[in-house]
């Protein structure tokens, strides 16, 4: 979470920059945009950072629940972030639950099971092809001017 401060019409405001960067074990990045702001506070907070926030969240009911961590850690093998719908540019995950005889796939939020998966330490993986491809996006982003966007006079007055 990084806070930013924007100036609009002499005036001024402070926003929350609510992205994940996840790097990965080739040392490469996969960023997800969008995510709900209490994901990425209860992920700085699992992380050991004090945000200046006393208030509980849910991360806070879960870990004063020790029963509650051991089920989701026994039961919980995963998260593979594997697929993007290409019309809305939103990632998928899969979280793998098992009891040792029945494994369940579930579709969830990617930034909620990476949160699930923080929570019990277990694995995180993402797909090489999307990482590839999120690569390319975000390198032509930086290569492309504003003006490639119609974005040149977006913010002057």
């Amino acid at each position: 979470m990084i806070p930013r401060e924007i100036v609009y019409k002499r005036a001024s405001l402070s926003i929350v920059d609510t992205r994940i960067t996840c790097i990965l074990e080739d040392s490469r990045i996969f960023r997800l945009e969008r995510v709900p702001p209490d994901i990425v506070i209860s992920l700085k907070r699992l992380n050991g950072e004090d945000l200046g926030d006393n208030r509980e969240r849910l991360v806070d009911i879960l870990l004063s629940m020790p029963e509650v961590l051991n089920n989701i850690s026994k039961h919980l093998k995963r998260v593979v972030i594997d697929s993007i719908d290409m019309r809305s540019g939103i990632y998928i995950a899969i979280v793998e639950f098992s009891d040792g005889d029945i494994v369940i796939k579930r579709r969830m939020v990617p930034s909620h099971a990476i949160f699930l998966a923080k929570l019990v330490n277990k694995p995180i993986y993402v797909r090489k092809d999307l990482v590839d491809q999120q690569e390319i996006w975000y390198n032509y982003l930086e290569y492309s001017g504003s003006e490639d966007f119609g974005l040149e006079d977006s913010f002057e007055e």
